[in-house]
């Protein structure tokens, strides 16, 4: 129900004219990429609104058919999309995708006022007014994008988050697009763009100061946090017709915010079972292919079980997890308990690695990024071929090779097995734990290559310490 819900288009929370001024803030001679663009979005509108017909007779049928479930579930919906894009973080995140283009424009418009000044055939006064009207036309998309964001956040506050932000900097807003509509020094563009930088700042500011990351669930959405004892199926929890249904019958008041680009939400609901069930709630981004491809594992572990050794421990599987698309902007997936991120063990040995050497130096000792140790060995070897470090197309594959064996050789090839070993107590458990990671790195490389996944950064790729198993997470790029 929840996917279905979600997938009617909610015209109260779409945010997408924020990105209208897009089209303003490009340069002309896009123009016949942006016609392109404008007749590819209008037909992807005309099937997004069958679709969302399709849907919304999809949603009144249910509702007939069971009213307390559809309503209780666009109640959840719809404050799962309030939280989805807060608005402190709607603020930043519209300020930081539009920073190179309002960058772009001060530059332009510097140089205009530069020019105007030097012109020695326009009078004291025609340069003033050649300034002010330059000032508004370049900055009028900046503007634009200012006023937009304005609007949604200056609607009527709904929770105490909201409340707080519309006390703390409603008023910075609007004297930020007060300063550059009527600029009090149109000479100095640096002048009416220092409130906007300041606002920029102070978001950013504040969303460091969280401690932890964690918001209450109260302050956010307290009609989520009242919510008690609903008849809402648990997301993504599979039991067969016997198996009594579980249902939602709490949300916890602790939200954490995790600190990565998009700013995802961990959510903990309790079960009528007694048991918690914890999502990774993601804004922004569409998870139908991600769904899709857990689908897939799905099958592909139906298919391979007829092969196993014993069906009651399968050999091969890909190991996956729930997928629940709230519509294509964000969804909810079930976290995944027990795994670490590649990146993280090769993280832990950098710091042990540190702590053992600045013991024997008695001297503090930085661990280095690992774009910092990439860039440290490749940049002297294109120097040494006279290769530019800027354009990517032109490094050499030889030199590439050697900088991944030179950072291969200085990491432990053991590193991976010593961390399953450790996690093992006896001999038997190691080998059965070295044995299901063969597996399912043998099995997730074959699914892999099939359906062509990309972006298998250490991130990307994580290891369940108590089975050996790999887990593959964001299945965007495929």
């Amino acid at each position: 129900f929840p996917a279905v819900v979600g997938a009617v288009e909610n015209e109260q929370s779409n945010l997408s004219e924020l990105n209208l001024a897009r089209s303003f803030l490009s340069n002309d001679a896009e123009s016949g990429e942006e016609n392109v663009d404008m007749e590819d979005s209008t037909s992807d509108k005309v099937v997004n609104n069958e679709l969302n017909s399709c849907f919304l007779d999809m949603v009144e049928t249910l509702a007939k058919q069971a009213p307390k479930t559809i309503l209780q579930v666009k109640l959840l919906v719809k404050e799962l999309q309030r939280i989805n894009l807060l608005w402190d973080e709607l603020c930043l995140g519209t300020l930081v995708q539009h920073h190179s283009d309002f960058s772009k424009r001060l530059i332009q418009l510097e140089a205009e006022v530069t020019k105007v000044k030097n012109n020695a055939n326009l009078t004291s006064e025609d340069k003033d007014k050649l300034i002010k009207e330059k000032h508004r036309i370049i900055f009028e998309p900046i503007v634009f994008v200012l006023e937009q964001l304005n609007h949604v956040t200056s609607a009527k506050p709904e929770t105490p988050h909201e409340v707080s932000f519309q006390t703390k900097f409603q008023s910075v807003i609007t004297d930020v697009i007060d300063k550059l509509k009527n600029p009090a020094n149109p000479e100095k563009p640096q002048e009416s763009w220092a409130p906007l930088k300041q606002l920029q700042i102070k978001l950013q500011q504040k969303v460091n100061k969280r401690t932890s990351y964690i918001l209450k669930m109260s302050d956010i959405s307290p009609v989520l946090a009242e919510m008690k004892n609903t008849v809402i199926t648990m997301p993504g929890v599979h039991t067969n017709q016997r198996a009594v249904r579980v249902t939602i019958n709490s949300v916890e008041n602790n939200v954490a915010i995790l600190p990565t680009k998009t700013r995802p939400k961990k959510l903990v609901f309790y079960g009528s079972d007694g048991k918690a069930y914890t999502y990774l709630f993601k804004g922004l981004e569409d998870l139908h292919l991600d769904e899709r491809i857990m689908q897939l594992l799905s099958i592909t572990n139906t298919m391979m079980a007829h092969d196993s050794e014993n069906n009651d421990n399968q050999t091969y599987r890909a190991r996956h997890y729930s997928v629940i698309p709230l519509g294509p902007r964000s969804g909810l997936i079930s976290w995944v308990d027990n795994v670490t991120p590649l990146f993280a063990l090769y993280k832990r040995w950098q710091n042990r690695e540190a702590a053992i050497l600045s013991a024997k130096t008695n001297k503090t000792v930085n661990v280095l990024r690992p774009s910092e140790l990439f860039y440290n060995k490749l940049n002297p070897l294109l120097k040494e071929a006279g290769i530019s470090t800027e354009n990517r197309k032109e490094w050499p594959v030889s030199i590439l090779k050697q900088v991944l064996q030179e950072l291969s050789a200085e990491t432990p090839r053991d590193l991976l097995w010593r961390e399953l070993w450790c996690g093992s107590v006896t001999p038997e458990q190691w080998w059965q734990m070295i044995r299901r990671y063969s597996y399912s790195v043998a099995v997730m490389s074959t699914i892999g290559y099939i359906i062509g996944l990309g972006d298998r950064h250490l991130d990307n790729v994580l290891v369940d310490l108590t089975s050996g198993e790999v887990v593959h997470i964001d299945y965007n790029v495929c």
